[in-house]
C-alpha cells in the first residue's frame, strides 16, 4: 500500500492523468507471477525543454524463469512518448541485459564505487569484520579501529571537528523557496540534464524518509534567498550491524558550489555526535569536477554500476554521451525513492 501511496502521489503521475503504467509482471500459463518491473514517470530539464523519463525499479525475475526477463525489459522499453529510459539501481544481473539493449553508462562519476567517511571507528570496524568472519569482532575492533584512525590522522583525512558551522540553516520540509531554488537552478544550468527538483517534487521523492523522521535537509540563503542545499537520508545496513548516512543530492546556484565542505563537515560531525558509522556518497558523483575538493575518502567497488540510461532518439543519445551535461546525484532515478 505504501508504494502504492508513493506512485499514485507522483506528481508526473498526477500530470499525465493517471495514463501510465505502474509496470509490468510475468506470469505463467497457470497466470502464477514469476517476476515484475516497476516503472516510474520522471521529468527532466534539458537545454530548454521538459524531457519525459521513465525509470525502472525493482526488476526481479524468479531464477527459474531468468530466460523470460528480457521480455520486461522489452515491455518498459516500449513506451510511447518517452525520451529518456534510465535506472540507477542496475545490479549485476541486470547490468548484462541493459547492455544487450544498448543502455549506457552515465560518463559522469564513478556508479560503480562508492566513497565513505568513517565516523565511527569501534563501530564500522566491527561491522567489516562481521562480514568477513572473523572470530571475536567485538574485541578485534578496538586495537583495529585505533590503527585507522591513527592511518586517518597521518593522511590528514579526518574533517569536521570544528563542528557544524553556522551559516547553514537546518530544514525540516522543502518549502517555497525551494521554487524559487529550482527556477534560478534550471535557468542557470541549462545546458546539463536535470531531474525536476522542484519543492512538490522534492517532497514526494523523500516522503518516505521524512515521515520517518531520517532526512536531514541542510540549506544557505542569501536573505530570503536559498542558493544551495544538501540532502542527506539515513539508509542503515541491518544485515551488517551498519549505521550509515547516504550524501542524496547537493544542488547550488553559480558561485555557491563552495557550500558543499561546509554541508559534509556539518554531517560528518553529526555522525559523529550520533554514533553512525560512515558517512556515505554512492556513486562518487562528489569528484564531479564543478564541485570543490573534499577530505579523501575511502573507496569500495560495487557489484555493478548502478546508473544506466538509454535515449530512444540519435541526438540527444550522442548529445548524452558528454559528460559535461551531466550532474547525476543519488537524487535520480530510483536509487533514494
Amino acid at each position: 500500500m505504501d508504494w502504492i501511496t508513493l506512485w499514485r502521489s507522483n506528481p508526473v503521475y498526477e500530470e499525465l492523468r493517471h495514463q501510465f503504467p505502474i509496470g509490468w509482471v510475468l506470469e505463467t500459463a497457470e497466470g502464477q507471477i514469476v517476476g515484475s518491473i516497476g516503472n516510474i514517470p520522471l521529468v527532466c530539464h534539458f537545454r530548454g525543454r521538459n524531457l519525459r523519463a521513465a525509470a525502472a525499479c525493482d526488476w526481479v525475475v524468479d531464477p527459474r524463469y531468468r530466460s523470460s526477463s528480457m521480455h520486461l525489459l522489452d515491455r518498459f522499453m516500449c513506451q510511447n512518448d518517452t525520451d529518456l529510459f534510465m535506472t540507477t539501481t542496475a545490479s549485476a544481473n541486470s547490468e548484462r541485459a541493459l547492455k544487450m539493449f544498448e543502455w549506457s553508462r552515465v560518463p559522469a562519476g564513478a556508479w560503480d564505487k562508492s566513497a565513505f567517511w568513517v565516523t565511527n571507528y569501534p563501530g564500522f570496524v566491527k561491522s567489516v569484520l562481521n562480514l568477513k568472519s572473523v572470530p571475536m569482532p567485538g574485541f578485534l575492533s578496538y586495537p583495529v579501529s585505533a590503527a585507522l584512525f591513527c592511518r586517518d590522522i597521518f593522511r590528514h583525512h579526518e574533517t569536521g571537528r570544528n563542528g557544524p558551522h553556522s551559516e547553514l540553516e537546518l530544514c525540516p520540509r522543502f518549502d517555497n523557496r525551494f521554487d524559487d531554488f529550482w527556477g534560478e537552478l534550471k535557468q542557470q544550468h541549462d545546458n546539463i540534464l536535470l531531474p525536476c527538483h522542484s519543492r512538490e517534487t522534492l517532497a514526494w521523492h523523500f516522503r518516505a524518509p521524512l515521515m520517518r523522521h531520517e532526512l536531514t535537509i541542510l540549506s544557505k540563503s542569501k536573505g530570503p534567498r536559498l542558493v544551495a542545499y544538501a540532502i542527506f537520508d539515513r539508509q542503515d545496513n541491518p544485515a551488517r550491524e551498519l549505521k550509515r548516512i547516504r550524501l542524496v543530492d547537493f544542488q547550488a546556484l553559480n558561485g555557491f558550489e563552495n557550500i558543499l565542505p561546509s554541508a559534509v563537515s556539518w554531517m560528518l560531525h553529526k555522525c559523529r555526535q550520533d554514533g553512525i558509522h560512515i558517512l556515505e556518497n554512492v556513486g562518487c558523483w562528489l569528484n564531479l569536477p564543478r564541485l570543490p575538493q573534499l577530505p579523501k575518502p575511502y573507496y569500495r567497488s560495487l557489484p555493478a554500476a548502478l546508473y544506466y540510461y538509454h535515449a530512444p532518439d540519435k541526438l540527444l543519445s550522442e548529445t548524452l554521451n558528454n559528460p559535461a551535461v551531466w550532474a547525476p546525484t543519488t537524487f535520480d532515478g530510483d536509487a533514494s525513492v
